[in-house]
C-alpha cells in the first residue's frame, strides 16, 4: 500500500510536471527596437581653447580662459622634467598655474582630457 501510495506521489510531483513543460509550445523570441529620437540632441558649440602666459617678477603665470572637466595638466621644461601635474582636476575659467622663477624655455603643455587633448609650448619673446 505504502509503495503504491509513494509510486503515485511521485508520478503526480515529478513526471508529470516535467514531461508537460516539454510539450509547451514555444513562444515567439520577443524583438525589442529602440528609436533614436533628435528632440533631445544638442548641438555641438565649438570652444575657443585659450591660454594666456605672463612673466611676472619672478614667476611664470598660466591663466586658462576656458573651461574643461576631468583633465590632466602637465607642464615640463626642456630637459622633459615636470614642472606642474595636476591630476583630474578640473578647470575652470580664470583658473592659474604658476611656475617659480622660470629658467628652463621652451616650457611643454599637454592637457587630457575625456573632451580633447591639447599640446602647446611656451616660449620666450625676445624683446627688440
Amino acid at each position: 500500500m505504502k509503495a503504491k501510495l509513494f509510486m503515485i506521489l511521485l508520478v503526480v510531483l515529478f513526471i508529470v510536471p516535467i514531461s508537460g513543460a516539454v510539450n509547451k509550445p514555444r513562444k515567439r523570441p520577443v524583438l525589442l527596437r529602440k528609436h533614436e529620437t533628435r528632440k533631445n540632441v544638442l548641438p555641438r558649440i565649438p570652444i575657443d581653447y585659450t591660454i594666456d602666459v605672463s612673466n611676472n617678477d619672478n614667476c611664470l603665470q598660466i591663466l586658462f580662459q576656458f573651461p574643461l572637466h576631468e583633465s590632466d595638466i602637465t607642464v615640463a621644461d626642456k630637459n622633459g622634467n615636470i614642472v606642474i601635474n595636476e591630476q583630474q582636476t578640473s578647470i575652470y575659467e580664470g583658473k592659474t598655474l604658476y611656475i617659480y622663477t622660470p629658467e628652463d624655455y621652451p616650457y611643454t603643455i599637454e592637457i587630457t582630457s575625456p573632451a580633447v587633448d591639447i599640446t602647446g609650448e611656451i616660449t620666450l619673446e625676445e624683446e627688440d
